[in-house]
């Protein structure tokens, strides 16, 4: 009996969300996907999803897919705190941000999402470039960031954007190293997921805040 279409798909979804997180979304084998995916046919990837790149957007959609709803509750709940008069904090921003990130850690699939976007901001100009990252942005993220750019109406626009990517930047980058290592032996974590949330928003926040030399 021929497998199905759908079942073959998602195996190559997981696959390649393992050897992207392991290998890095540039130097990750297609034949190593195929073997972990169970595919003999090595035309299978090409035959579902077109190009590496594709493969790449549909592992991203299914992170998104688990990530939005929950940071969509952040925004939720911020906006009701808003109707009665109250407006949000940089910290409260920036854990909307974060946190729903930190919460796929949990799982070994939102670990391997994690270390991939860690490899993202390495390559082709980053978050701030990258094609597939940018693909379909659910209406949250930029909601969020039209707030904090309110909140943050002390600096230049040029110099909020570049905090911003920078902090990013450092998120990607924390979180992917915590992903990859958390849980392996000899490794002593110094926080725990929600501490490291709580750390980077600290830290962004300082940043953000501090005053600029800079017109």
């Amino acid at each position: 009996m021929p497998r199905d279409g759908s079942t073959t798909r998602e195996r190559l979804i997981a696959a390649a969300e393992r050897v992207f997180a392991e290998q890095g979304v540039e130097q990750a084998s297609l034949v190593d996907i195929h073997k972990l995916a169970g595919q003999a046919n090595k035309s299978a990837l090409h035959y579902h999803f077109g190009s590496r790149e594709d493969l790449l957007r549909a592992v991203l959609a299914r992170h998104v897919a688990r990530v939005s709803p929950v940071r969509r509750g952040y925004v939720d709940a911020i906006t009701a705190r808003q109707a009665d008069g109250t407006e949000p904090t940089v910290p409260e921003l920036l854990t909307a941000l974060v946190q729903p990130l930190a919460d796929q850690m949990h799982t070994e699939s939102g670990r391997y999402c994690v270390r991939i976007a860690g490899h993202m901001r390495t390559i082709g100009g980053g978050f701030r470039r990258h094609g597939a990252f940018f693909h379909d942005v659910p209406e949250e993220l930029p909601w969020i960031y039209d707030r904090l750019a309110e909140r943050l109406d002390h600096l230049p626009e040029r110099l909020r954007i570049e905090r911003l990517a920078v902090w990013n930047d450092m998120v990607a980058a924390t979180l992917a190293d915590w992903a990859a290592t958390a849980g392996t032996e000899g490794t002593d974590a110094v926080f725990t997921a929600d501490e490291l949330v709580v750390n980077l928003v600290d830290m962004g926040t300082a940043a953000l805040l501090a005053p600029s030399r800079l017109s």
